[in-house]
């Protein structure tokens, strides 16, 4: 323990030394949670408990491998330590009972793709596909599924919130996750989520919990804010009888309740073990004080939580945070482009720099600003915008009004239409003379047969692109027109069609800020698709390496030197499905503190007054969780404004007899210099 004492701080030390009993490690915001895993379990050996005796259950492999691998370098004897995820532990310990269970030994394990085909299989066979109103996919029954599982909630509850266009089907689905299960049974087949259930159904046997859990005596769990129910009946199930269980988490970080993780289990541990010691960590080693300050008032107007104060390691206290106000998406979009190039000239890299945001289409005026200085950048959380299908499919109606002899972009549109798939798109383009004017294509070169037999589709789209291609039309209505026809298509080929809807009223705004159609194609096309990607060659010097823009939830765990938030208004963060739902704003809270810790330097937060959708200007209201006096304190504030008045609107002005200032304000500024 002296030589602990050297390298961990008081609260790490007093988590390290715990041997036996319950124990409830809240870990703040870059803590050094890794660091206390990694010598608890040294700790332990040392104390002559067998590694083999010693389980780690984590939310990764990698992350398991990264705390037994730096264990192992103190003491090889770490390296038998067991550990690993629910899934694999489940995996393993299932396949050693099977027969006791009842089950195959020879059961297999099915991926998420797997799944919905055998989904699919089922419904199938009950005829549920043959409606008369469209019927969901397979991708989306999987989610509903494993949904009901993982977040113990009802078919109806999540239908209502999240696809209420399918709220009829709720007894029909219900039928088919029970034919779902009798399936994978008759055919010993698990899926991700049978593994947790059918391993809790095992461990509440109690002549086989016993045995597992004096095999498991020292059971450990990390990310517990992040389990749900299923696995936190599983972890307390392990140490039933001995007790001895350390779980280690931060409840100000439990954001994933949408995957079905229960802040519940770190707020109820105390009292499932009634002897429970809890220890805080508090001393962060990422963030500057001033940055901590902010967090720290953060957690403050927080309800329900386990309170803690993050101290700074560093003895200066650095740069306060910056809260900036613009007219629109688009100067906050240009202003946080110029900061990152600003911060890359004064030396930090774009690596270390990293841009959050509560959704996706949230970023899209930043990326197509990105795009427009040739700045790299990589997305977590999500393709790049227009990497998507449905973007994909929206600008390929524009590029053929662009370009006539895009056949790539003809072959896409023509699959969008209902009964035409590759090889009757093929035939259909057999029948267009490609040539310099849409107007012939559109009125000369669709074959008899196929009028006859797609004309409802294929009549659609010459309208469509008709309309959109006139003359004396902006590119905005261009794109309109476009949209306005996609929309049916849209809601038919995606189930979350109105997610989606969102990414394409958004970019219409940014096609009205445009003069030429080919200018925006073109900006959206240049950039290398590869810089999408979320994995960098590690052999990429620092200095290549891309920006990061991310969504908060994907940020988690993270840290970059200078961290830019956006789109702090209420409806967007809180998002707006939550506003009626107070355990849903806690989580959203939480996802606000998730962001302002990841920092270590810099932190600026940025929220646009003016809102668009199709015919409706609003104001945006600031979030709720900035909007008080203790965390408005710890900020920098400035309005960062650009005149909207353009020179037609001036010289309108000017003609009705009106004038920005009257004589007497400028006799006032003139007379001032003397």
């Amino acid at each position: 323990m002296i030589e602990l004492k050297d390298k961990l701080n008081p609260a790490q030390l007093e988590a390290v030394s715990v041997i036996d009993g319950p124990v409830l490690v809240i870990a703040g915001a870059g803590s050094g949670k890794t660091r206390v895993i990694e010598y608890r379990v040294l700790n332990l050996i040392r104390h002559n408990i067998a590694p083999s005796s010693i389980l780690l259950l984590t939310f990764t492999r990698e992350a398991s491998r990264r705390m037994l691998s730096r264990a192992t370098q103190h003491d090889s004897r770490c390296e038998l330590v067991d550990g690993g995820t629910f899934h694999s532990f489940a995996y393993k310990t299932l396949k050693k009972y099977s027969r006791a269970m009842g089950m195959a030994e020879s059961f297999s394990v099915i991926d998420e793709n797997d799944a919905g085909e055998a989904i699919q299989r089922c419904a199938a066979s009950m005829g549920l596909f043959d409606k008369e109103k469209r019927f969901p996919k397979k991708d989306t029954l999987r989610a509903i599924l494993s949904g009901c599982i993982n977040r113990n909630l009802q078919v109806a509850a999540i239908l209502e919130k999240e696809y209420p266009d399918f709220i009829v089907y709720a007894p029909e689905i219900e039928q088919l996750g029970k034919k779902y299960a009798a399936y994978k049974l008759e055919r010993n087949l698990f899926d991700y989520d049978d593994l947790l259930i059918y391993l809790k159904l095992l461990l509440e046997n109690p002549r086989i919990r016993q045995r597992i859990s004096a095999r498991y005596r020292y059971v450990m769990v990390d990310e517990y804010q992040d389990t749900n129910k299923l696995q936190a009946d599983i972890a307390c199930l392990l140490a039933h009888g001995h007790n001895n269980i350390m779980v280690v988490g931060d409840d100000a970080q439990s954001i994933y309740g949408f995957r079905g993780a229960s802040h519940e289990n770190i707020m109820g541990f105390p009292t499932r073990f009634k002897e429970c010691k809890i220890i805080k960590l508090e001393e962060n080693y990422r963030s500057s004080q001033s940055i901590l300050d902010l967090a720290n008032s953060v957690l403050e107007n927080m309800r329900n939580k386990y309170s803690k104060c993050l101290v700074s390691a560093r003895k200066s206290s650095g740069d306060k945070p910056e809260m900036l106000f613009f007219n629109n998406a688009y100067n906050e979009a240009e202003w946080i482009a110029s900061k990152i190039k600003e911060l890359r000239d004064e030396g930090v890299h774009l690596c270390e720099q990293a841009v959050l945001f509560r959704s996706a289409y949230i970023s899209i005026p930043l990326q197509a600003e990105l795009s427009k200085r040739n700045i790299p950048y990589r997305v977590f959380g999500g393709l790049k915008f227009y990497e998507t299908a449905h973007v994909k499919d929206l600008l390929a109606h524009l590029r053929v009004i662009s370009n006539p002899k895009d056949e790539l972009s003809w072959l896409r549109i023509l699959m969008l239409i209902p009964g035409i798939g590759p090889k009757t798109a093929d035939k259909v383009m057999g029948g267009i003379s490609i040539n310099a004017r849409l107007g012939d294509i559109l009125d000369k070169s669709f074959s008899a047969y196929d009028k006859n037999k797609f004309g409802a589709g294929l009549g659609k789209l010459e309208s469509a692109l008709k309309s959109a291609s006139a003359k004396d039309i902006g590119v905005g209505e261009r794109f309109g027109a476009a949209l306005d026809y996609y929309i049916p298509l849209l809601k038919e080929k995606f189930d979350d069609w109105s997610l989606r809807l969102n990414d394409l009223e958004t970019l219409r705004q940014i096609a009205c800020r445009y003069d030429s159609l080919e200018q925006l194609l073109a900006d959206f096309t240049i950039e290398s698709p590869e810089a999408g990607v979320s994995r960098v060659d590690p052999g990429v010097p620092e200095d290549e390496r891309p920006l990061t823009l991310s969504t908060i939830h994907s940020a988690k765990g993270l840290e970059w030197d200078c961290v830019f938030v956006l789109g702090l208004a209420e409806g967007v963060l809180p998002v707006s499905f939550a506003l009626d739902d107070e355990s849903e704003i806690e989580e959203e809270h939480r996802l606000f503190y998730v962001a302002v810790t990841r920092p270590r330097n810099n932190l600026f937060l940025s929220l646009h007054h003016e809102a668009s959708r199709p015919g409706i200007s609003q104001f945006n209201r600031i979030c709720r969780f900035i909007d008080s006096p203790n965390i408005m304190a710890r900020l920098n504030n400035q309005a960062i404004f650009e005149p909207d008045i353009d020179d037609d609107e001036i010289e309108e002005w000017a003609g009705a007899g009106r004038s920005l200032y009257s004589k007497k304000s400028l006799l006032e500024r003139a007379s001032g210099y003397f």
